[in-house]
């Protein structure tokens, strides 16, 4: 059935529009049509990719000292390889998790806030399996179950070597001190940062026989923000024992080598005449007085400024200030 409005209705509907009672609908912008697209600059949609050696050589010395490590305590022959280092958000990071998945939220002082080992689930069944004395090679319903008391105090002992490993590969750029904190199976309650926040992805396969799994560690940036100028610049290797015996060697036997040490009275100009003329008795007038700080001079450079004296009956210098900056008087 057909509803028409009155002229009474139609009036007292313009004049809402025409006062403001009545808000019109607005009509979509195209903005393809325009030419531009919506953009926020709170929220940088696309993360640049950069080189961080220092990192990379983090990376790879983690890796090198947990295969032997999981070797070591599995008694069996581990294979890890590393996949290139990434920057993602954390969101978008957690999204590819499965559930369960063993989350270990662990500290790294003295940086600030968290960061985050995940062990894949089929992995975690694996060395499980490997540590009842299993082969670890049969095939085990993740999906519709959690981890058991006993898996999880099994995994915790192969966490602590992870972050024991994790710990050693700092060492040479940032001596730190990894602190565990607790363990989550749904990343939901993971949150170790916000959502949109960048963090960086460490994977590793580990390869046992047939079986494969993954080891990740999420770092977020912002922990990092004290030593990202070091992230960015060529990695400074680990000074071995003989190194640093070597250079306590040498140290010391540079400091035992002689070295000529000169105090300048002062200095006048004077012609080759009255050179010449010069008797016992006469008296040059230098450009300094008796109370000006006399320079110290050691291999030729000057050094030290000090007051000229006697100590012991030996004519000697007291030494005021030392020098930051030859060229500057």
């Amino acid at each position: 059935m057909e509803q028409i409005l009155s002229q009474d209705e139609v009036d007292a509907l313009l004049k809402g529009i025409s006062g403001g009672e009545i808000e019109e609908p607005e009509e979509p912008i195209d903005a393809e049509a325009l030419g531009y697209q919506a953009y926020d600059f709170t929220r940088q949609e696309r993360i640049v990719q950069v080189k961080m050696p220092a990192m990379e050589a983090i990376s790879d010395a983690f890796m090198r000292a947990v295969r032997t490590s999981l070797s070591t305590t599995l008694r069996r022959i581990i294979d890890l390889t590393s996949a290139p280092i990434e920057l993602e958000r954390f969101g978008a990071f957690v999204r590819t998790l499965p559930v369960p998945s063993s989350l270990q939220i662990f500290r790294m002082a003295p940086f600030r806030g968290h960061a985050l080992i995940v062990l894949e689930p089929k992995l975690v069944f694996t060395l499980v399996e490997n540590f009842l004395g299993g082969s670890g090679t049969r095939n085990i319903r993740i999906e519709g179950r959690d981890f058991t008391a006993i898996e999880q105090r099994l995994i915790r002992r192969v966490v602590n070597l992870l972050l024991n490993d994790l710990e050693k590969a700092w060492y040479s750029l940032q001596p730190l001190k990894v602190q565990y904190i607790r363990s989550e199976i749904n990343p939901q309650f993971a949150k170790i940062c916000q959502p949109e926040d960048v963090v960086i992805i460490c994977r590793y396969d580990v390869d046992m026989d047939r079986a494969v799994g993954s080891i990740t560690v999420c770092i977020p940036m912002s922990n990092l923000e004290s030593v990202k100028s070091k992230l960015l610049t060529t990695f400074q290797r680990e000074q071995s024992d003989e190194d640093i015996s070597i250079k306590r060697v040498l140290t010391e036997n540079i400091k035992n080598i002689p070295v000529e040490f000169v105090v300048e009275l002062g200095r006048a100009s004077i012609s080759a005449g009255d050179v010449m003329e010069l008797v016992v008795g006469d008296i040059i007038q230098l450009e300094r007085r008796t109370d000006d700080l006399l320079p110290a001079f050691a291999a030729g450079e000057r050094k030290y400024m000090g007051t000229p004296g006697v100590h012991r009956g030996n004519n000697a210098l007291l030494i005021k200030k030392k020098v930051l900056d030859p060229n500057r008087e």
